[in-house]
């Protein structure tokens, strides 16, 4: 007959201790997490970045670490997204403008607007002053067209979402502090170290978002003042 060997106290303290590890769980940030109104518009497409991101966050079962995983996950989030629309638009808004560059009819009107600078040295405001003057006469393509008045959309979308994430980061990183010094209390002697460390490193995540994304929403009501002008909006 096949032996059972015994369980000692060393055996079952560790068995409680993995299964309270696998109670834990890591859970990915959806774009509607984020903002349901930007899901709509983006969602499972490549301007998707909360989904390229893979940004995941834990749920430990303790509501005060797992509210502040999950809204520095979903505040970083929207920092991701808001960064990811700022470049495709800025990119694909000044591409568009330099196209115009070889429009004979708007040369020397791009010349005045742009004081004879190089196209890839042309700044987003003169981009789309550029950009202004070929829908004065008439030279956007349907497909620019589209895509301004989708970006213009997207634009209107993030914006709240770069400014709720600039309040709640911040006021997720005054409470880190306390996360960190009482994690001990929270989770024991054994989960303490690594929920401190979590928590440090999501804290660490959302730090520069108060600055960055300020910076974002600034780039982002240019553009949406651009769009306008271009639109005639």
């Amino acid at each position: 007959m096949t032996s059972i060997p015994r369980l000692t106290l060393s055996t079952l303290t560790g068995l409680v201790w993995l299964t309270a590890a696998a109670a834990a769980q890591d859970r990915v940030l959806t774009l509607s997490d984020v903002s349901p109104a930007l899901n709509s518009l983006i969602g499972n497409t490549d301007l998707d970045f909360v989904a390229k991101a893979n940004i995941e966050y834990g749920v430990t079962g303790k509501a005060d670490y797992d509210r502040f995983y999950r809204e520095s996950a979903i505040a970083y989030g929207g920092f991701v997204v808001g960064q990811g629309l700022t470049n495709d638009a800025t990119t694909n808004l000044k591409g568009y403008a330099r196209n115009k560059a070889a429009i004979a009819e708007l040369e020397a009107e791009i010349a005045e607007i742009t004081e004879g600078a190089d196209p890839d040295d042309w700044t987003t405001e003169q981009s789309i002053a550029v950009l202004q003057a070929a829908e004065a006469k008439d030279q956007l393509s349907a497909d620019e067209r589209e895509y301004m008045a989708a970006t213009a959309l997207r634009i209107a979308a993030t914006l709240p979402v770069l400014k709720a994430a600039i309040e709640s980061s911040a006021e997720l990183s005054g409470i880190a502090p306390g996360l960190v010094s009482g994690a001990r209390s929270a989770f024991g002697l054994r989960g303490a170290t690594g929920a401190a460390r979590n928590v440090q490193r999501s804290a660490d995540r959302i730090a520069d978002i108060p600055s960055s994304a300020t910076k974002l929403v600034e780039e982002l009501t240019v553009l949406s003042h651009g769009l306008s002008m271009v639109s005639g909006g």
